[in-house]
């Protein structure tokens, strides 16, 4: 394949959205429509990791920093921190109990596929439901939101361009398959 930064130039510019889409949310969808749930969030919240990088640089903090930068995550019921607690719990030892849980500083994040029911619990003292799916739709609406900072602040990109070509991805493999 050829330079990503060659591949993805269009006539109107840079195609951020569709490099994303290629080099992680296809991967998720492709998880997720095979009923590979818990995968597909792990590998989610690795692009969340990615995102904060190329954001942020290698900071602690930048997974949430950018999710509240960028994510409404209101709309969720949750918080960056549950979200990290959640993400360091699934990537380290796919369980929902990541230290700050199992020492009751911060509240578990139980996921569900689909929909609550009306009357269904939605939290407790210990716990509180997400949907994954919901999960995955906010992700890919924050994305939007940091592509579209590109276009208000165009000096980004040389320090993206710069990060993202330490960043290895599956489209860039593709040359190698045999």
């Amino acid at each position: 394949m050829d330079d990503y930064l060659l591949a993805y130039h269009k006539e109107n510019g840079f195609d951020l959205p569709a490099l994303f889409n290629d080099d992680y949310f296809k991967a998720v969808k492709l998880l997720w429509n095979n009923k590979h749930y818990v995968s597909a969030v792990k590998l989610l919240m690795s692009a969340v990791d990615t995102f904060g990088y190329l954001e942020y640089g290698d900071k602690a903090g930048s997974f949430q920093a950018w999710l509240t930068e960028y994510a409404d995550l209101d709309k969720l019921g949750v918080s960056a921190d549950e979200l990290w607690e959640l993400r360091n719990s699934l990537l380290h030892m796919t369980n929902l109990d990541s230290r700050r849980v199992a020492s009751g500083k911060i509240r578990r994040l139980m996921f569900y596929i689909g929909y609550l029911p009306n009357g269904h619990p939605t939290g407790d003292e210990e716990a509180k439901y997400l949907g994954m799916w919901q999960l995955i739709q906010c992700v890919a609406q924050a994305l939007g939101a940091y592509c579209d900072s590109f276009n208000l602040n165009p000096a980004k990109f040389g320090t993206f361009a710069e990060r993202y070509d330490r960043v290895i991805s599956d489209v860039r493999y593709h040359e190698f398959d045999v």
